[in-house]
């Protein structure tokens, strides 16, 4: 191909650069393949302080990451570099884990500093202003009326934006009653120092961050089919989630908080609202701002003053204030309902109105599994359906030690 490009007159170097920019590669994989072919002056022009040590991807943070994971990275939005205007200090300061400075950012011919990737962070670094002109001046108008607005969460609102051709969505964060500008700076960081810890296939891919500016705001790959409670409840019209798909669905869940669980974090606010699904309809866990890490996780529990969640699926301890996985466990358990029955988590018209305490009623056989069944889905068999209440049953139990580990959990 590149002999024939030569025999044509055209530069086999500018193909083959086309090619690396349109299939999602990010600079550092770039830099590592220099280096590994000792091409150190060529990778310093790149990333100026390079070693001729190899330089891990953002994505190894951790550990290698299974074989799929890297497949279905092909398939997730990826920020490339642009231009945009950055500056030189910022108000959230984050966490310093690893040597060394931040990659400079140096001006080019227009004036303008040039975006790049941050080792020390693992990711890339927006201004506030991009992402105002990226998301339409922060067009709180729904997706769906020609606005930005993707949906909000319990500490800000996310918008959709279009950044070098591809869609991301944008988190921009605020304060709300109860919590404090430190405890919102917290959790800010604690989003970025866990998910560039952490990649999996089934945790959400953040890009990038921006602290410039008069909110910090989070940056991840755009989800094109939303939240499981907005497909499950066939928001703005979607078509209802198959049998098929649903067990999909759980199976992803629950292979993404094993992944977590053994990572030493607990993520403290496991629901439908926060697994988004990306165009294969894969689940990404998202919302890592409540996140809890401890050295030795499977054995320990920690009691805190500040109780936090969404009161629908938290597990009786959790309301006493403990953090521990098996309160993960728990609200999986509820995820699992709902996944079955379409139901919502909590209906003020529905008695009764926690939709966990619906399994006593099917445990006391005032209603029966297939009256509980979502009559929207399809190609559903009873063997399967009870394969998967059973789980959910066991998770939901009153004492925690009675609940499976997500490691033993098989939907």
């Amino acid at each position: 191909r590149f002999e024939r490009l030569v025999a044509q007159g055209k530069s086999p170097t500018v193909e083959l650069l086309y090619d690396w920019g349109t299939t999602n590669c990010t600079v550092g994989e770039l830099v590592e393949i220099l280096i590994r072919q000792k091409l150190i002056a060529p990778a310093r022009v790149l990333l100026p302080d390079v070693t001729a040590a190899p330089v891990a991807t953002h994505w190894r943070a951790v550990e290698d990451p299974p074989t799929e994971y890297h497949q279905q990275q092909t398939q997730l939005c990826a920020v490339k570099l642009d231009k945009v205007n950055l500056t030189e200090e910022t108000p959230y300061t984050l966490p310093d884990s690893t040597s060394g400075p931040e990659t400079s950012q140096e001006p080019n011919e227009d004036g303008k500093a040039v975006l790049v990737y941050s080792h020390r962070f693992g990711f890339y670094t927006f201004t506030y202003h991009e992402l105002t002109k990226i998301t339409g001046n922060w067009d709180e108008r729904p997706v769906s009326l020609g606005g930005s607005r993707l949906g909000e969460g319990g500490f800000g609102i996310v918008f959709k934006g279009l950044y070098n051709f591809k869609h991301v969505a944008v988190k921009k964060l605020n304060l709300v009653d109860g919590l404090s500008p430190e405890e919102l700076k917290s959790q800010f960081s604690q989003e970025i120092q866990t998910l560039r810890r952490l990649k999996h296939v089934n945790l959400v891919n953040m890009v990038g961050y921006s602290s410039d500016g008069q909110y910090p705001c989070l940056v991840y790959a755009y989800m094109c089919n939303g939240s499981l409670l907005d497909r499950l409840a066939c928001l703005e019209g979607s078509s209802p989630l198959s049998w098929q798909v649903r067990s999909a669905i759980a199976l992803g869940t629950a292979r993404g908080l094993e992944y977590l669980h053994q990572n030493t974090h607990i993520h403290r606010d496991v629901k439908s609202g926060n697994i988004l699904l990306d165009e294969s309809f894969i689940p990404k866990i998202s919302d890592f701002g409540l996140t809890r890490a401890s050295p030795k996780l499977s054995s320990t529990t920690v009691i805190t003053e500040k109780i936090v969640g969404t009161t629908a699926y938290m597990a009786p301890e959790a309301l006493r204030g403990e953090i521990t996985p098996k309160s993960d466990v728990f609200s999986f358990g509820v995820v699992l309902l709902e996944i079955l029955s379409g139901y919502p988590p909590v209906d003020e018209n529905r008695d009764p109105k926690l939709l966990m305490e619906m399994k006593d009623e099917i445990e006391d056989e005032e209603i029966t599994l297939e009256e509980f069944i979502d009559k929207k889905m399809s190609d559903w068999d009873m063997e399967s359906v009870e394969t998967v209440y059973n789980v959910a049953s066991q998770c939901l139990s009153e004492r925690k030690n009675r609940r499976p580990l997500m490691k033993e959990v098989d939907v």
